[in-house]
């Protein structure tokens, strides 16, 4: 026969999902929940699951008397938007779980009429861009070039393994790159871009107008020479000689 928990003094806190029921939440779906509730509320040896309640699925969990300050102060820290650092990223990835399953969610303190914590989840407006075109460049190395029409498709490799697609340019231009097959280029063109509402851009198209070739060389070996100049280098110029040569990030599959 199975007994309850005591809180001994303690507080109890539920979490509600107004979707799925206890009976039809897949459990992977329930774990990952729970995972990030346990980051998100912090105290994890004082911070007990007790159960399901029936209805919409709502997580019951007890909190030792000692945490229970500690506990209600990080959830309310992150209400308003200057919780910790793993507490605001355990909020954002409950509020994506939710929103992926067309839900929102609270979190409610027993003890407490009001709710502590709110979820927006499939309420809250995505910020999304879509068919940003622009100017840019794309660094990598060509490993495919081909094409049966007038239209000649380009496929890299960028300097992190990355596949790098969607890249294509005239005949003219195409034969000039295919002598540079396995070989490191950069391309300029126009391209389009997309934006997901977590922030990562995504490289839909571009237009190749004019390219030129990288050096292989090892970036130790570029900085190297340029330390044989009669100059004053720092510490810094690693750094910023990687920078010039790949980019400083931004953007996934290209640059600008």
């Amino acid at each position: 026969m199975a007994t309850r928990q005591k809180t001994g003094g303690g507080g109890e806190f539920r979490f509600k999902i107004d979707a799925y029921s206890p009976e039809k939440i897949p459990m992977a779906r329930l774990a990952a929940y729970m995972a990030e509730l346990a980051s998100l509320l912090g105290e994890e040896a004082s911070v007990h699951f007790r159960r399901l309640e029936k209805g919409s699925t709502v997580i019951v969990h007890a909190v030792e008397k000692e945490a229970v300050p500690k506990v209600r102060a990080r959830a309310l820290a992150v209400r308003r938007g200057d919780g910790t650092q793993e507490a605001m990223r355990a909020f954002q990835a409950i509020n994506k779980l939710l929103r992926e399953d067309n839900a929102v969610g609270s979190l409610r303190d027993k003890k407490q009429t009001a709710k502590i914590l709110q979820f927006p989840g499939r309420l809250e407006a995505t910020e999304k861009f879509t068919a940003v075109r622009q100017q840019g460049s794309i660094d990598g190395i060509l490993n495919s070039v081909g094409g049966k029409d007038d239209t000649v498709h380009l496929r890299l490799q960028d300097h992190a393994g990355n596949q790098i697609s969607g890249c294509h340019t005239s005949r003219t231009l195409g034969k000039e790159l295919g002598k540079r097959l396995f070989e490191s280029v950069r391309l300029f063109g126009r391209g389009r871009w997309n934006r997901d509402d977590e922030g990562v851009w995504t490289l839909e198209d571009f237009k190749v107008e004019n390219f030129e070739p990288l050096d292989d060389a090892p970036l130790s070996d570029a900085l190297a020479a340029l330390r044989a100049i009669p100059t004053e280098w720092d510490d810094k110029a690693a750094t910023e000689l990687g920078v010039i040569r790949h980019g400083s990030g931004g953007k996934r599959n290209g640059g600008h």
